[in-house]
């Protein structure tokens, strides 16, 4: 039977907050209360569910959605946070990850890459903005912005620990399950046996702490080392947003 997960869902525009809760209703979350804004009265209603998820959009003052995390941990601290942005600011970024969020999404993000993200998100994954990570990784900030700087090495030592780091062959195979390729291909591509290829794929799986092909590819789609790795080659899904 699939996991359904208990869902506050917090968007100040009462437009998108229902077509919100009309895409979240189509994945495995179930929206127990939606809001303009976090409130002691909402938070004190709700059940102590072992797999609670916020969804939050930021509103005109990024400090107040901030303190909202912060209250929405507060009361359940072991609850996963997603936030849902018009844009990336680094520093509003930086703000969300220190209050408690565990993903940070921009609202031009799709339907279904967004429920699958937070999917990996309630399977305990931390999804930070690919043009952020890269930012941090490349070190492409300016030398003399030191307020850029100092955000992203914060943001940095907020997430060290997302996920256990790859080796250099489950590096290469998750490579080739970007690229959308079967186990079959990948063996040739790398140069081992196909079953060799599935028992990487089984650790991969383990090391990142999802339960699928699919999930894994979104996992690697938001770590900006990837991305740079795999820029041009989008995943192969089929009509149902499986890996083909």
């Amino acid at each position: 039977m699939r996991q359904v997960f208990a869902t506050v869902l917090v968007e100040p525009n009462v437009l998108l907050r229902e077509g919100l809760i009309r895409i979240l209703n189509t994945g495995p979350f179930r929206i127990l209360s939606s809001a303009a804004s976090v409130e002691d009265s909402i938070l004190s209603r709700l059940s102590q569910a072992r797999s609670m998820l916020l969804v939050i959009g930021v509103a005109d003052d990024p400090d107040d959605t901030a303190k909202q995390i912060a209250l929405f941990k507060e009361k359940h601290g072991s609850g996963r946070v997603a936030v849902l942005a018009d844009r990336y600011q680094l520093s509003d970024v930086v703000s969300a990850f220190r209050a408690g969020a565990n993903a940070y999404f921009t609202k031009v993000t799709t339907c279904n890459a967004f429920i699958k993200s937070l999917e990996v998100v309630m399977l305990g994954e931390t999804i930070v903005p690919s043009e952020i990570l890269a930012l941090i990784i490349a070190h492409k900030y300016e030398a003399n912005d030191l307020k850029v700087e100092t955000d992203a090495r914060k943001l940095a030592n907020v997430v060290s620990n997302a996920a256990h780091p790859l080796s250099v062959q489950e590096t290469r195979i998750m490579s080739q399950l970007i690229a959308g390729n079967s186990n079959k291909l990948t063996a040739r591509k790398v140069n081992i046996t196909e079953a060799t290829v599935k028992v990487h794929v089984k650790a991969i799986l383990r090391k990142v702490r999802v339960q699928n092909r699919t999930q894994a590819v979104v996992w690697a789609m938001n770590n900006g080392s990837f991305v740079s790795m795999n820029e041009g080659h989008p995943p192969l899904l089929d009509g149902n947003g499986q890996l083909g």
